[in-house]
């Protein structure tokens, strides 16, 4: 896609304006003159591919004008429609047309007959300079979804449907096997065997030569090596529309990404120049289309920063200073022009808003909920969640009949129970002193305690005895875990102190809290992941509106490897972790939910929370190694990529 640039020397200030704006709306990039010498100016310091010239204008006219134009070597072949209010009849327009002006426009004259003009006249241009470079063949198939065979300049047909290449004729010709020479996957005599023969490549593995699966990858790899050198050479084609009988077996490449590629690796000074100086002093803005193809290809982070600097408001030349390689930079900004992801405008210019929900750009998710949307769970969510806590607790059994007398009598004691560890330090729980622990009493403490609590009475109890019962147990579980384990038992008793602990419940809940959460830290450091996770719950218990908590208890969920084939473990820890950023976002969280989904292999979606995790903290360290893996590893893939397509 190229933009046709045209000058309007017109000193009727009225009528050059509506002009100005009409041609504008049809894609047009207009620049004005008011005089002959502005003209002039104009023409000699910017390329110009129409001129459309009054020819009456002050300083100098239109005829001065058109004399010197065809006197200079550069201007000689310019293009010019005439307007003329004045020079009227077949007399003027006879005079005008020795000097190379076929198209004479009498004012008033109208829009219509303008437009028809310039059309006619960059038809005309277009035969001559035959066919349009390739690139701007292939985007033009692309943009318009058209079917047909192209024919290259050099190398063998490619079939398209819908403006996708997914075939290439081979038949009797030896670049494709010779291809395959160059790779040692056939011999030269094998070669001579293909083209000898004349069929379609499927006859390389009926001849038992290539397997399926490998010929379908060696001919996409020769397929994308075709389009990349013939994109280098930019050598126009010719393109036949409809029906193509194309060969098998079908390999349809996604053209974004072959341009996307191709737009860094043949970006050139001169190329590079060229754009530049047609369009440095324009402004891009996303189209509509940009929605659309934006997520179609995975683009480098240099390229997705470069984009985030388009809004309509910052010309080419602003957007592409601050990159480290202007050539590169102008390569991608091209890129997107000849995808119509962008429009090139003369002056600031607001940009389109996708007309489809969208979650994720270049791949990547997009931001958060903003503040005062709703942002609570699902029922689904809190059903998983909820659900997940009933079975850990009473199995997958059916709930009991009416309660019975004795029935009662345990639900009384899980209310003692209830309200005795609210208010002791885990070595009043069991009947114990810091000064006369014992590792056998406590463990014998501990299970007289939790045998009563078994699978049976569970089932027995109503639903909020249950949960009253469950905090019971966890508390002793986590008290008993603590005290039981040196590193544990070490950082509590140095946060024990006999006048901050059970004084009120609440300040000795709160100590409690903060013992499991670090307790729970120094586990993950040891990779430990049981024992944290045993930790991150109690802390989670105690303070379940912490989004800490949530977000650590998530982690240690999720590392554990008794979980790792369990799904309903992994879906409590996305509960918790979306639970965990409603309540505040944090970069632990953003940093844990990127590498959850780094071990899913979602690497997209991964790298946009590691960057949310480092907005909020530039030195969130579990963010950056999963930046640092993902970079690596797509360096490692794009290299692989090439040397398979480059031999």
């Amino acid at each position: 896609m190229m933009i046709v640039r045209l000058l309007l020397a017109e000193d009727n200030e009225p009528l050059s304006q509506m002009l100005q704006k009409f041609l504008a709306a049809k894609g047009f990039d207009v620049l004005a003159a008011k005089t002959g010498t502005d003209a002039m100016q104009i023409l000699a310091s910017t390329d110009i591919d129409l001129l459309l010239l009054d020819l009456r204008l002050p300083g100098m006219s239109g005829i001065e004008i058109l004399q010197k134009l065809r006197q200079s070597p550069k201007w000689a072949a310019l293009p010019v429609i005439i307007m003329t209010g004045v020079y009227k009849g077949d007399k003027f327009a006879s005079a005008v047309r020795r000097l190379g002006v076929k198209h004479y426009l009498e004012k008033p004259f109208t829009q219509q007959a303008l437009l028809q003009a310039v059309q006619s006249i960059l038809e005309e241009v277009a035969a001559r300079k035959g066919p349009p470079p390739l690139l701007q063949q292939i985007t033009d198939i692309y943009n318009n979804r058209k079917s047909g065979l192209l024919h290259l300049a050099k190398g063998p047909p490619v079939s398209f449907f819908k403006g996708e290449p997914f075939s290439f004729h081979s038949r009797g010709r030896e670049e494709f096997p010779s291809f395959l020479v160059a790779r040692s996957k056939i011999r030269a005599v094998d070669k001579n065997l293909i083209v000898e023969y004349g069929e379609d490549r499927l006859f390389i593995t009926q001849a038992g030569l290539l397997g399926y699966h490998e010929l379908m990858e060696e001919s996409r790899l020769f397929l994308a090596k075709l389009l990349m050198d013939a994109l280098a050479l930019n050598a126009g084609g010719e393109f036949i529309e409809g029906a193509d009988d194309a060969e098998v077996p079908l390999i349809p490449l996604s053209l974004p990404s072959l341009l996307y590629e191709a737009a860094g690796i043949n970006a050139t000074e001169s190329r590079t120049h060229e754009f530049i100086a047609r369009y440095g002093a324009h402004y891009p803005a996303r189209t509509g289309l940009f929605f659309r193809r934006a997520n179609l290809t995975a683009m480098r982070t240099e390229d997705i920063e470069l984009m985030g600097r388009i809004n309509g408001e910052r010309s080419v030349n602003e957007i592409i200073a601050p990159c480290a390689s202007e050539k590169g930079a102008a390569a991608f900004v091209h890129f997107l022009f000849s995808l119509d992801m962008i429009a090139l405008h003369g002056e600031p210019a607001a940009e389109a808003v996708p007309d489809f929900p969208q979650k994720c750009l270049f791949n990547r998710p997009l931001e958060e909920p903003a503040v005062g949307e709703d942002m609570s769970p699902g029922f689904e969510d809190l059903v998983a969640d909820v659900s997940l806590n009933v079975e850990m607790a009473v199995g997958d059994k059916s709930l009991g009949a009416p309660l019975s007398n004795d029935e009662i009598d345990f639900e009384q004691t899980v209310q003692r129970d209830f309200a005795f560890v609210k208010d002791k330090n885990y070595y009043e729980l069991f009947g114990l002193t810091q000064g006369a622990f014992n590792f056998n009493a406590l463990k014998e403490a501990y299970f007289t305690k939790s045998r009563q609590y078994s699978p049976e009475k569970f089932m027995e109890l109503s639903g909020s005895a249950q949960e009253t019962a469950q905090e019971v147990l966890s508390v002793y579980a986590h008290a008993y875990n603590t005290l039981s384990n040196v590193v544990a038992k070490e950082r509590y008793d140095e946060m024990l102190h006999s006048d901050t602990v059970g004084l009120d419940g609440k300040q000795d809940e709160k100590l409690q809290t903060k013992i499991q959460f670090q307790s729970g830290n120094v586990f993950l450091e040891m990779g430990e992941f049981e024992n944290a996770e045993k930790a991150f719950q109690d802390a989670y218990t105690l303070e379940p509106e912490n989004a800490l908590h949530c977000a650590y208890l998530a982690w240690a969920i999720c590392k554990n490897p008794a979980h790792r084939d369990s799904k309903a473990a992994q879906d409590k820890a996305r509960t918790l972790l979306g639970k965990s950023l409603m309540i505040e976002k944090t970069a632990e969280a953003f940093a844990f939910r990127g590498w959850m989904l780094l071990d899913e292999g979602r690497d997209a979606l991964a790298e946009g929370e590691f960057q949310k995790a480092l907005r909020i903290n530039p030195k969130e360290m579990s963010a950056r190694k999963g930046l640092d893996q993902i970079q690596e590893k797509r360096e490692s893939n794009r290299k692989g990529l090439f040397r398979k397509i480059f031999g």
